[in-house]
């Protein structure tokens, strides 16, 4: 397996500043960097475990309005929200759907942490393990209507310590309703408005044998009263592909 490790620090910064964190991404491209962003005003509190269609809908805008295009994409972000640091996975773009389009696609993720929470679409695609001493797990095939709908996930209340890997697959005989290749993308915020990284496009698409994976980990950050710090979201993520 090739692997690309990405290492997120995510640093708190003086209340004038526009964004909660700063993401250092090495080995891609000559290495890059992401900023973590506020979303907590689009994020359901601490009782749900699922977003509302509105509040999804306001995760999108809030990176439409930046100009980065989510419609027929698998976005990642980090983000600091009302439940925490959150690592959000976002299926496609929530609009208001058209014509029915069935759209496809597996993920399985396990967590690690008794501390992690979760968020989800409303369709419930995907099962949750309950919360556990050691980890928890996500697993299950996205369906939705990719004219104009979406779906998400995300883990929540990370704290250092936590980590987290993730593996996408293509589903046989089931249409994906995604861009492909380049299904995958990383968003920053730059301290104003949210961007798309540049990756290499064969670092954000599915391997051959249709699959795609990432891991993410949590340490605690640089010192906190040099950097009035936050904690510190590390991303590896690897492609798999079939010998011939």
């Amino acid at each position: 397996m090739k692997s690309t490790c990405l290492a997120l620090v995510l640093v708190g910064t003086a209340a004038s500043a526009a964004f909660a964190g700063v993401i250092n991404v090495s080995d891609i491209g000559g290495g890059i960097v992401l900023n973590s962003g506020p979303l907590s005003q689009v994020l359901l509190g601490p009782g749900q475990t699922n977003w509302t269609t509105p509040s999804l809908t306001a995760v999108h805008q809030s990176l439409n309005s930046s100009g980065v295009a989510t419609n027929g994409k698998v976005s990642i972000l980090a983000a600091d929200t009302d439940r925490g640091l959150a690592l959000i996975v976002l299926i496609d773009q929530m609009l208001n759907p058209g014509t029915a389009a069935p759209a496809f696609v597996h993920m399985d993720s396990i967590a690690n942490g008794a501390n992690l929470a979760f968020l989800m679409d409303t369709n419930g695609d995907v099962a949750v393990s309950g919360l556990s001493t050691n980890s928890r797990i996500a697993s299950g095939d996205f369906s939705w209507n990719s004219n104009g709908a979406g779906d998400a996930f995300a883990w929540a209340g990370m704290i250092p310590g936590n980590s987290t890997t993730f593996r996408f697959n293509q589903l046989d005989d089931e249409v994906l309703g995604l861009n492909d290749p380049g299904t995958f993308q990383f968003v920053n915020w730059n301290g104003l408005s949210w961007n798309i990284v540049a990756v290499p496009t064969g670092l954000v698409s599915f391997s051959e044998s249709g699959d795609f994976g990432f891991a993410a980990s949590v340490v605690p950050a640089p010192s906190a009263i040099a950097l009035l710090g936050g904690p510190v979201l590390g991303l590896c993520f690897g492609r798999r592909r079939r010998a011939r």
